[in-house]
Order: C-alpha cells, then structure tokens, then sequence
C-alpha cells in the first residue's frame, strides 16, 4: 500500500479513492474534472505488478521528456536500441519506435521509478514494458495475466492496415460488424 502512494502520490490516490464516505466505483472518478485533473488515468496493481495509465497533454509531455533528457542526455538516440517491445505481434501491429515516443516511455519509467525509494524496492527496465498510444503509434500493448494485449481504438482502424493472424481474438460480431 505504501509503494502504490509512493507511485501515486497522495493527491492522485484519494482522487482515485474517492472521500471515505462514499469511495468510487473501480475505474471511476467522481466527476470528469477530477479525471482529467492529473496525468495518472488509471491504476492498476496485480501482485508485484502494476500498471499505469497516463494521459498528457503536449505540453506535459515535453516538460517530462525535457527532465528526463536533461538527467539523462541521449545525443546519438541511442534510447531506441533496447527498448522493449512486444514481439509476439507482426510487425505492424507492434510499437513504432518513434524518437518522441521512446523518449517519452524512457521519461515515465524513469520518473515512476524516482518515486520510489531504492532501499524498498526497484523498477528494472528489462524487466518493464511502456507502450506510448500516440499519432504515430496506434496501438496500446501489454500483458496480463498471461494476455498478450493490444488495444486498437476503433477510429484508426479506418486509417490504416492491420494484419489479422491465429491466435488473435478479433472481437466483432461478423453478422452484425458490431464491435
């Protein structure tokens, strides 16, 4: 419980909560503004696994890759060699490895990981993936609970070309093409 604070931080947490009184329901917010007040959208933890969901704006994203590149300067993009990916999807399917989308991924572990203390636990980079939904990477990957998960909004399914294999569910009523 003190790590998912420690992650969190104590504003966010009771925000996701809700007032002792009357807590929210999972994956709600009391109202839309609460919502979009914070990155953080959604939070997750399953065992020793947690998974996060954030949402920024422009601006906040420069800002974060900004920190990041200013601990941590990259001036041969030598961020995109090694950044974890999920392999088990055709290529088309899997994240693009685009310079801002990798900076940003690198910022938000690298700023999750600041969060907690080292002497508790730590956050490995081999051992974490982030995916970054963004206009040039359409799909949101990960796993859980032994899925291998994408998450392809249906309004850029109409901008481009997927691939279908086995072992893939497409979730669409075929009679009705009802998602």
């Amino acid at each position: 419980l003190v790590l998912d604070l420690l992650v969190l931080g104590l504003t966010r947490a009771s925000e996701l909560a809700g007032p002792p009184n009357l807590p929210n329901e999972w994956l709600t917010f009391q109202d839309v503004e609460t919502e979009s007040r914070h990155p953080i959208r959604l939070y997750c933890r399953y065992t020793d696994k947690f998974f996060l969901l954030f949402r920024f704006t422009q601006d906040e994203s420069r800002d974060l890759i900004q920190r990041y590149l200013t601990e941590n300067p990259d001036p041969n993009n030598e961020n995109i060699v090694g950044y974890n990916n999920k392999m088990c999807w055709p290529r088309d399917c899997r994240m693009r490895r685009m310079k801002h989308d990798v900076n940003l991924g690198r910022a938000v572990f690298w700023e999750i990981q600041n969060r907690l203390p080292r002497a508790v636990t730590s956050l490995e980079w081999d051992n974490s993936f982030v995916s970054v939904y963004s206009k040039d990477n359409p799909n949101l990957l990960f796993a859980m609970c032994g899925f291998e998960v994408r998450i392809l909004p249906k309004i850029r399914t109409f901008q481009e070309e997927f691939s279908q294999r086995e072992g893939v569910w497409k979730l669409q009523n075929e009679s009705t093409k009802e998602m």
